[in-house]
């Protein structure tokens, strides 16, 4: 369902946000792009068509057994390895594993504002306490990782304050 608001169609996912009428940081959770259930569909079709594979290589096998020149089985299926998931680094070709995960390390924020995220800016995120990397993706957002000895809530709240009265003041 699109909404029509100021004259622009707003998709329903974001038609549910309300527009501010001053400086604001709104607050969504980071998702991770390499853990989702694409990739868990992806390895259960591939097991799927795996064991397809297996079964049948088992009954060619079980024919040609008596014969002398036919092949080992594990020779046969030795490509039919499970595929690794990885990604380029400026390091070179890493395996993505639930160990590699970041998501499974930090507890990420995304912080939404309505104003320009400056350099300055950046140094008053970086002193709240809790605050354990800082990246600014755009002007007009940026992602946290709040410590694991943090609240998140608190994470986020102080460093919302701590930016709105910076604005104000600017």
């Amino acid at each position: 369902m699109n909404h029509k608001q100021r004259g622009v169609i707003m998709n329903s996912k974001f038609a549910n946000i309300p527009i501010p009428s001053g400086n604001e940081v709104y607050w969504e959770p980071w998702i991770d792009a390499y853990d989702n259930e694409e990739v868990e569909r992806t390895k259960q079709l591939f097991e799927d068509e795996f064991n397809k594979q297996m079964e049948m290589l088992e009954g060619e096998f079980e024919e040609d057994s008596d014969s002398e020149n036919s092949p080992e089985f594990g020779d046969e299926i030795s490509m039919f390895e499970k595929p690794i998931k990885t990604i380029i680094t400026p390091f070179g070709v890493l395996p993505l594993t639930e160990h590699s995960l970041a998501s499974n390390y930090f507890k990420f924020w995304i912080g939404h504002t309505n104003f320009k995220v400056l350099k300055t800016h950046a140094s008053v995120i970086e002193s709240c306490d809790g605050v354990e990397s800082l990246d600014i993706l755009t002007p007009y957002r940026f992602r946290i990782a709040a410590g694991k000895l943090f609240r998140d809530r608190d994470v986020m709240y102080n460093v919302r304050k701590a930016l709105l009265k910076v604005v104000a003041n600017d």
